[in-house]
């Protein structure tokens, strides 16, 4: 009789701890897909608002060639770099390297008015021009809420138990970071004595 009373404590104890770890995984299982579809919908907003971008691009380029005959290599780099993010696709590294090449093309696009200022008096060039700073804003904000989001899921399935069960599930750590333009690491000299 004593045998059968031990023989259901450890049936009891193994369903217990069974019952256990199928909540635990199922919680955890439930966890990761809901920031896996974060990330998923995060980077979709950035996916959005670039694509704005290159919607606004032709315009921009289009009020400027009327001004701007010999910056012709200025132009042609922002069409390239344009033509970059399109051929990318939605190989999420190749399109995120595409748009940072494209950062870097349109910052000479928006400086052209320094050297001619009669773009300045261009009511369509300045509104194209508000709207692409703008888009800019809306860009750096969503690639930050992508990030952040990409973050909360990378830190989430590496955390005990969640790892154990995010490698049961198959979930792996995703780098697909937006990160900054390693030019910018230098900062500009400013020289008055010119």
């Amino acid at each position: 009789m004593k045998g059968l009373w031990i023989a259901l404590g450890v049936v009891g104890l193994f369903v217990v701890v069974l019952l256990f770890g199928a909540g635990s995984y199922i919680s955890a299982k439930n966890q990761i897909v809901q920031l896996n579809e974060d990330v998923n919908q995060s980077y979709s907003q950035v996916d959005v608002d670039q694509q704005r971008r290159l919607d606004l691009i032709p315009n921009l380029v289009a009020s400027v060639k009327g001004y701007v005959k010999e910056e012709e290599t200025v132009l042609t780099n922002v069409a390239n770099a344009r033509a970059g993010v399109i051929a990318a696709g939605s190989d999420r590294a190749s399109s995120i390297d595409a748009n940072s090449r494209l950062d870097v093309a349109i910052s000479p696009l928006l400086r052209l008015q320094e050297s001619y200022p009669q773009l300045k008096g261009n009511d369509q060039f300045n509104r194209l021009e508000d709207e692409l700073a703008g888009t800019e804003n809306r860009i750096a904000v969503a690639r930050q809420r992508y990030n952040k989001s990409l973050e909360a899921y990378n830190v989430y399935i590496q955390q005990f138990p969640n790892s154990f069960w995010a490698n049961f599930a198959g979930y792996h750590v995703r780098n697909e970071y937006f990160k900054g333009n390693p030019a910018n690491a230098n900062a500009p000299t400013v020289d008055f004595s010119k």
